[in-house]
């Protein structure tokens, strides 16, 4: 799958080049001085546009209340609404499907899954993203979250595990937010978490039972077998138990 995140723009400036945007910079910096690299000078494939879509995209993750915790997780999701996926083929009888890069859509194509997810990410955040857009100072650069270059992960630390309560709280916050949208139907909710299990799945690898139990909880909220406030109180309940007991609580 081709790799979605725009390139380095530069500017050549008296034999050297600079960075063009505050992204390219932030993205430069991240590498260690003295790297070598080897650049091949091509135009500027990102338009206009496909750059607005990447700076909207992180205007929304860092100033509205979301499912997704990165700009990547949320473009990934805004393409399966919109079945801009591949098919990986199967593994164990499951099938595999992975996110279309919107590199490979042509101008009308993109122009039309523009407007679909502008209208998409009103709806879940009650905000027009356009409008956010232009109050917002900055550039049509992409404001990604500083680890969006790379798809590893960073490794755990001590400090990892001392935020995993907050993580926790964060989750589940996320998924009750989804249940109780009002600008959703039960279908698009139903449809969407899904999507944020995958985000939480990945975000606690290591804390499978608990986002299951979130998830499971959730959809009992959406097909309203249970109020968002019991489902908190559950939920809290849940996280807050010692680690040892965490995989059995959120089977029981």
């Amino acid at each position: 799958m081709k790799d979605d995140i725009p390139p380095l723009r530069m500017t050549v400036e008296a034999g050297k080049l600079t960075p063009a945007d505050a992204f390219s910079a932030e993205r430069l910096e991240s590498y260690r001085h003295g790297t070598t690299m080897f650049v091949q000078p091509i135009t500027d494939p990102q338009t206009k546009k496909r750059r607005k879509f990447w700076a909207i995209l992180g205007l929304v993750i860092r100033n509205c209340n979301t499912p997704w915790r990165t700009v990547k997780d949320a473009a990934n999701a805004i393409k399966r609404t919109f079945g801009l996926m591949d098919d990986g083929g199967t593994t164990g009888n499951v099938r595999i499907m992975y996110p279309r890069s919107l590199n490979d859509l042509s101008e009308p194509e993109f122009e039309e899954f523009y407007e679909d997810a502008m209208l998409l990410l009103q709806r879940i955040t009650g905000v027009d993203p356009e409008t956010l857009a232009k109050e917002s100072p900055g550039s049509d650069a992409p404001l990604l979250q500083p680890d969006e270059g790379s798809g590893d992960r960073k490794p755990s630390t001590a400090s990892d595990a001392a935020a995993a309560p907050d993580l926790k709280a964060e989750a589940i916050d996320k998924f009750l937010r989804l249940a109780t949208d009002k600008h959703l139907t039960p279908p698009e909710k139903r449809s969407a978490l899904a999507t944020v299990e995958g985000d939480w799945l990945h975000e606690l690898p290591d804390k499978a039972a608990f986002v299951k139990a979130c998830s499971e909880t959730t959809a009992r909220v959406i097909e309203g077998e249970l109020k968002a406030q019991a489902a908190k109180r559950y939920l809290s309940a849940l996280a807050s138990k010692p680690e040892e007991n965490g995989d059995e609580a959120g089977e029981s």
